[in-house]
C-alpha cells in the first residue's frame, strides 16, 4: 500500500466547489496502487461484452449520490443514468445491474479504499503539522471511546413488516469504535449485531493495535472497577467521570479549596471490602457557576497531568458524539438503501470513507482559518460540498475565505469548561509516586437479572 501525502486540494481548481469535491473524491479513488485500483481479480478473455461500469465509477457515484443526501440506490442509479459524474461519462446502464454491480463488488474492496485513504488524510495532517488537540503530550494517542445504536431499518421485507415498533429487531445494529482526537479519524470501528447488548460487551477487542500508554476517554456507560484495573494494568491511561454513589477512600491530598470546592487527591475506589479496584486512581473536582465537576484517571502526578488539562480533555470526548452524528446524518445512514446485511454493511463502508474526508476538510479548513475544529459548521461543509457553485479559486481558499461571510466558520456554541484558578496557598503535597496495587474484589452487581434472548439479524464485523 502507498502512502504518499495526499493534497486535499482538487486536481483542477477552475471548477465550483462542488465541482472541486467531485474532483477531490475522484483523485483519492485513484491513488490506490494498481492491484488495490483494480479492485478485482483479473477476467480472462471470453465471449460478450465487457463491463462497461467499473468500480471508482461505482464508488464516486456511491460517494457523491451520499455527499447530496440520496436516499436510495434508485436515485443514485438515475444521477449515472442522465449524466456524467466527475470525469466519468453517462452510462446507458439499467438499475438492477447498477445493484448486481454493487452487490458482487461486496466490502472487500471498500475496506482497501477506506483503510488506504484513512492512512494517506493521516499522512498529510502529520506532516501539514495539523492537530486538533495540543494537549496530553506524553500520550502517543489520545482517543475517545463509546457506541452508538443504527437507525431503524425501512420495512422492505416480510420478516421486519411483523416486527412492532420500537423493537431492537428493527436496528440493524450498533456502531462502537475509538476516533483519535488529533486526526479527528478513526482508529478502530465495530458493527455489533446485538442490539441490547451493554457497551462493555466487546470492548476488549477495541484496544487491540491501540499504543500502550494512549489515553482513552469514555464516559459512564463503561464505568466498573475491574474496567479500570484492566487499562491501568495494560498500560493505558484514562480519564472518567466519577458515577454518583461510589465509594472511596483518600489517600495523599494534593491541593484543595474548600472555598471553590475543588480537590486534587488520590484515593483508593471502593470504601468496602466487598468491592474494592486494585490500583489506586486520581479524583480532581470543582464547582463552577454552580455545577460541580468529578473526574477520575490514573495519571497520578499533577505536573504531568494538571487538573484544569482533565477537565479540557474530557469535554473532547464530544468529539466522538460528533463524529458518529457526521456518519449517521451528514453521510446519509439514517435512511438505509435495503435491508439486508451486505447492503447495510456497503452503505456503512462508503459513508465512513466519505464521513473520513469530510472530518479532514474540516481539520484543515479550521487550521487554515487558525480557528477550532468545532467552530466550523460540518452540516454547513456538507452543503457547500455537494451543492454550491461558488467558484473563483481552489476549494479550500474559498472554503477559507467565504466561510465567515456563510457562517460556515463560526463560534461554536459548544461548553467550555471554565476552571477555577488554583492558589499556590492550597498547595497540600507533591507526587511521590503510586503505592503498590491491593487485592481487588469486584462485587459485580448490576440490578437488572438475567437478560432476555436476543436473536441477531445479522453477524457482528470488524470495520477497522
Amino acid at each position: 500500500m502507498s502512502h504518499d501525502i495526499v493534497p486535499m486540494q482538487p486536481v483542477s481548481s477552475a471548477g465550483s466547489v462542488s465541482e472541486q469535491m467531485v474532483s477531490l473524491l475522484t483523485h483519492l479513488l485513484t491513488l490506490l496502487t494498481p492491484q488495490d485500483s483494480s479492485q478485482e481479480p483479473a477476467r480472462k478473455p471470453g465471449r460478450g461484452r465487457p463491463p462497461t461500469l467499473g468500480l471508482e465509477h461505482l464508488w464516486l457515484a456511491m460517494l457523491v449520490g451520499m455527499l447530496t443526501h440520496c436516499e436510495s440506490v434508485a436515485r443514485i442509479w438515475r444521477s449515472m443514468r442522465t449524466g456524467p459524474i466527475g470525469t466519468f461519462p453517462q452510462v446507458k446502464v439499467t438499475y438492477n445491474a447498477v445493484r448486481t454491480r454493487l452487490l458482487k463488488a461486496g466490502m472487500v474492496p471498500l475496506q482497501h479504499s477506506f483503510l488506504h485513504i484513512r492512512d494517506a488524510l493521516r499522512l498529510f495532517q502529520e506532516q501539514s503539522g495539523i492537530s486538533a488537540l495540543p494537549l496530553a503530550p506524553f500520550a502517543p494517542q489520545v482517543v475517545a471511546l463509546d457506541e452508538t445504536s443504527l437507525d431503524e431499518l425501512k420495512r422492505l421485507t416480510a420478516d421486519l413488516r411483523e416486527v412492532p415498533d420500537k423493537n431492537p429487531h428493527l436496528r440493524p445494529g450498533k456502531l462502537a469504535g475509538l476516533f483519535d482526537l488529533r486526526t479527528q479519524q478513526w482508529v478502530r470501528l465495530q458493527f455489533r449485531a446485538d442490539v441490547p447488548a451493554g457497551c462493555n460487551v466487546g470492548v476488549v477487542f477495541l484496544l487491540q493495535e491501540l499504543q500502550r500508554g494512549s489515553l482513552i476517554l469514555a464516559d459512564l456507560g463503561y464505568f466498573a472497577f475491574a474496567w479500570f484495573d484492566y487499562l491501568t494494568g495494560q498500560g493505558y491511561h484514562w480519564i472518567s467521570r466519577l458515577k454518583s454513589k461510589t465509594t472511596y477512600t483518600v489517600h495523599q491530598v494534593f491541593y484543595q479549596d474548600a472555598e471553590h470546592d475543588v480537590l486534587d487527591a488520590l484515593v483508593w475506589l471502593g470504601a468496602y471490602r466487598a468491592d474494592q479496584a486494585a490500583h489506586i486512581v486520581r479524583l480532581v473536582q470543582f464547582t463552577w457557576e454552580g455545577v460541580t465537576y468529578q473526574y477520575l484517571t490514573n495519571v497520578l502526578d499533577p505536573a504531568v497531568l494538571p487538573l484544569a488539562e482533565i477537565a479540557q480533555l474530557y469535554a473532547r470526548r464530544w468529539d466522538i458524539e460528533l463524529a458518529f452524528k457526521t456518519l449517521k446524518r451528514e453521510t446519509g445512514v439514517d435512511l438505509w438503501w435495503g435491508a439486508s446485511q451486505e447492503l447495510v454493511l456497503i452503505q456503512l463502508w462508503l459513508a465512513l470513507i466519505l464521513a473520513q474526508v469530510l472530518q479532514s476538510l474540516q481539520l484543515i479548513v479550521a487550521h487554515a482559518a487558525g480557528v477550532e475544529p468545532f467552530d466550523v459548521s460540518m452540516r454547513l461543509l456538507v452543503e457547500q460540498l455537494g451543492t454550491s457553485r461558488m467558484q473563483g479559486g481552489p476549494l479550500l481558499d474559498l472554503l477559507v475565505e467565504q466561510g465567515p461571510d456563510l457562517g460556515l466558520i463560526r463560534p461554536s456554541s459548544r461548553r467550555r469548561i471554565q476552571v477555577p484558578a488554583l492558589k499556590p496557598e492550597c498547595i497540600r503535597s507533591h507526587f511521590e509516586g503510586a503505592p503498590p496495587p491491593r487485592h481487588a474484589r469486584y462485587a459485580g452487581r448490576n440490578g437488572h437479572g438475567p437478560r432476555k434472548p436476543f436473536f441477531c439479524r445479522f453477524f457482528t464485523h470488524l470495520f477497522c
